[in-house]
């Protein structure tokens, strides 16, 4: 399994901005063969800052993910928004256990 989690930073009003762009995003990937999760959110304390969470089958699913129209579709979306910081991290996961719930 890859866990993919990141930060964009943006600027004030971008998040609300793109909120459509990131809605169609989100249902678009969630469809993706190999995607199991694919979640955007905000920071509770900074209004300004999405956060990134992602689960996928294997770094073959990520790949074609990088490959899909809506994702240049959003690329190219988000590229006319003010960037403070970004970042995002693959990482492979071995094992899950759960801690809370199912």
């Amino acid at each position: 399994m890859i866990v993919v989690m990141g930060t964009i930073h943006l600027a004030e009003g971008d998040i609300d901005r793109l909120h459509g762009d990131i809605a169609k995003q989100m249902a678009a990937t969630q469809a993706e063969d190999g995607c199991e999760q694919y979640i955007f959110s905000r920071d509770v304390t900074n209004p300004n800052l999405l956060l990134i969470s992602e689960r996928w089958r294997d770094m073959d699913a990520v790949a074609a993910h990088g490959k899909t129209a809506h994702m240049a579709e959003f690329n190219k979306a988000i590229g006319g928004a003010t960037i403070k910081s970004i970042s995002v991290k693959a990482y492979e996961v071995a094992s899950e256990q759960v801690l809370f719930g199912e």
